[in-house]
């Protein structure tokens, strides 16, 4: 439990030292001197190099983000995907180990959209990985567990003959790093027998790689695990081979104090409670001189819970609010929980029950926070509310313009009856005015760009909800053996990914209101084809969209019909694929309406369309939202053409 993370700080970052123990002041020259050399380097490939590796190197200290401002620059002026996925990843780090959580998944996103995996596996699987480390912080072990399944196909799809010898090496390292993050969210999910098997994967893995301190590691975890499920003396043991093995390996210091945790906490369950308060103060005496928040709150509850076992409440009492108080300015929504058990259990057994009701309740509602159904509904208050004010507010700009203008023709007119002076001072009564309404437009645009941070971090919430539910139908849909099944639920799941998309590039994009059909068409159309197809011979398909915006009531469900009809094409419009198998998609604005066509040149229609399957049912039901003519014409053995022509829609 105590490990978690830390594998993938050594593999990908290669034992980055700790600022901590170095002058803060000659990091920040170090910097500056970087910054001011950085141009001498051959090319802008070795320069972002430098910086994201420095950076890393310096701990993401805050004179750091200067280095990462500066390869962005860099990564920008050449519009190499590769290197702006690379600096942008490197600021998601940055902000990450700074525990901005938002901030650093919303560079990871921007990362992964300059990626394409055929070309990038290694740094497509590392985003996703660090992605997972996010979900998992958050509480969403589900998703953080089909995320890291993602990376984990990623790396199985590489052919290992063709890597060089570091390629190789990286390879094993990577998933080295994939097996124990995985093993760690099973232990945490209580799904022990596939945490043991990913366990020994990972050991096998650094014992290869002649990593004792990785070996150590996934042995403390593996310990972690046998504590869950009883075995205690057997979890004690591989505690201490843990330690050995960190040390042999000279270790930093950080990572043998996390073992002395891990000892310390299998002594406390095994009731050696003198043992386990010894390595319990030596962790903490660490953990404190290096002022390592995300440490601190570990030991201090588990010397809390120590304490109070012992019936010592004061004592419990003292920890626990300390671990609570760090673990919710951290974020970290397991350990809050954990500590406001504690101090309900201590108030309550000291007497103290109101304190202890106050705890009980932080804690359900801390256990609930994830999936708590509240934040949905204030999520799609805040969208209406939205709405709502900006129409209020265009509605008062335009009545106060009018008024203002009708002031100003009265005045004109007053003055045409007044000697020269008077008009003269008429004339500065209506600028000073108008100074006025300009300071008041100055205010109520800043009201609007705060209102629009608000509804981008509304998509963002939305886009991962939807992404929950997506994930939850990928872990479903990998146990699932019936065939049928299987396929119902891999369709929903494509289904929601449709709805994904859409949130994820209002949210990217400055546009929150409305998207455009050509990219979401190309990125929709990609992702189906990318999902559906793993023959050797894919079909071909070209896209002929126009571009122009659309608003999210108009996209959501021709986006959703969209996957219905491509889908259907790639399960019966083929029984052998050819590379003369060709789709085509056509979206037009003609006239008053808009016009989608899904052509295929298969085998055609032997039969009338069926009414009653599902996928038919909801193109029809989201045929009329759009007030929209679905339509099918095929001939044997020339294909089939599907046209939906739209009369409701709302171009922005």
């Amino acid at each position: 439990m105590q490990s978690k993370g830390l594998l993938i700080l050594l593999f990908l970052f290669s034992f980055i030292p700790s600022v901590a123990q170095d002058d803060l002041n000659s990091v920040n020259r170090s910097v500056d001197s970087i910054l001011q050399t950085i141009d001498k380097y051959p090319n802008d490939a070795e320069r972002v190099k430098i910086l994201n590796s420095k950076a890393g190197e310096f701990r993401y200290t805050k004179k750091t983000l200067e280095l990462l401002n500066k390869s962005i620059a860099i990564s920008k002026k050449t519009k190499n995907a590769r290197l702006l996925a690379d600096s942008y990843y490197s600021l998601g780090n940055y902000y990450y180990y700074n525990t901005r959580l938002d901030s650093a998944m919303a560079n990871f996103d921007k990362s992964s959209d300059y990626l394409d995996t055929s070309e990038f596996p290694f740094l497509e699987a590392t985003v996703l990985i660090s992605k997972a480390g996010i979900y998992r912080k958050n509480g969403n072990m589900p998703l953080a567990i089909s995320t890291m399944l993602k990376s984990k196909n990623i790396l199985d799809k590489i052919d290992t003959l063709t890597l060089t010898e570091d390629e190789r090496n990286k390879y094993k390292g990577q998933n080295l790093v994939l097996n124990n993050s995985l093993a760690n969210y099973y232990n945490q999910m209580e799904e022990y027998d596939k945490a043991l098997t990913f366990y020994d994967l990972s050991y096998e893995s650094a014992l290869q790689l002649g990593s004792k301190i990785n070996a150590g590691i996934i042995i403390s975890n593996k310990g972690d695990l046998l504590l869950k499920m009883g075995k205690l003396e057997e979890a004690l043991a591989l505690q201490h081979e843990g330690k050995k093995l960190k040390e042999e390996g000279k270790a930093p210091v950080r990572i043998i104090s996390n073992s002395d945790l891990n000892i310390g906490t299998a002594n406390l369950k095994l009731k050696n409670y003198d043992e386990a308060l010894i390595y319990f103060n030596k962790a903490y005496d660490f953990y404190k001189s290096e002022n390592l928040q995300t440490k601190l709150y570990e030991v201090l509850f588990y010397r809390g819970s120590l304490y109070y076992e012992q019936h010592e409440n004061e004592l419990a009492i003292k920890d626990c609010e300390a671990s609570k108080e760090i673990s919710s300015v951290q974020n970290d929504i397991e350990f809050f929980t954990k500590s406001c058990k504690c101090l309900y259990d201590a108030y309550k057994t000291s007497g103290a029950f109101d304190k202890a009701l106050l705890n009980h309740e932080d804690y359900l509602k801390a256990k609930d926070s994830v999936f708590n159904e509240e934040n949905v509904k204030k999520q799609t208050q805040l969208e209406m509310q939205y709405e709502f004010d900006k129409k209020q507010e265009l509605q008062e700009i335009t009545l106060k313009a009018k008024e203002r203008e009708s002031q100003l023709y009265s005045y004109l007119a007053f003055a045409g009856l007044l000697i020269a002076s008077s008009l003269g001072f008429f004339f500065y009564k209506n600028r000073k005015k108008n100074i006025q309404l300009a300071k008041q437009q100055v205010l109520l645009e800043a009201s609007i760009d705060e209102k629009n941070i608000l509804l981008k971090e509304t998509h963002h919430r939305v886009k991962n909800s939807f992404q929950i539910v997506s994930s939850l139908l990928y872990l479903q849909s990998e146990t699932i053996e019936d065939k049928e099944a299987k396929t119902a639920i891999k369709e929903a799941e494509n289904r929601v990914r449709s709805m994904v998309l859409i949130h994820q590039k209002l949210y990217n994009k400055d546009q929150l209101v409305g998207i455009d059909t050509k990219e979401y068409f190309t990125d929709l159309v990609n992702d189906i084809f990318e999902s559906h197809q793993f023959k050797e011979q894919s079909i071909k398909y070209l896209l002929d969209v126009e571009s122009f915006i659309l608003d999210v009531e108009t996209i959501t469900p021709i986006g959703l019909i969209l996957n219905e009809l491509i889908v259907n094409v790639l399960k019966h419009a083929f029984t052998k694929v050819e590379s003369t198998s060709l789709l085509r998609i056509e979206f037009k604005h003609l006239d008053n309406s808009l016009v989608l066509k899904v052509i295929d040149n298969g085998k055609g229609l032997e039969k009338d369309i069926k009414e009653t399957s599902f996928g038919i049912k909801l193109m029809k039901a989201l045929s009329k939202k759009l007030k929209a003519e679905l339509r099918f014409h095929s001939e044997k053995g020339k294909g089939t053409e599907a046209v939906l022509s739209i009369k409701k829609f709302n171009i922005l």
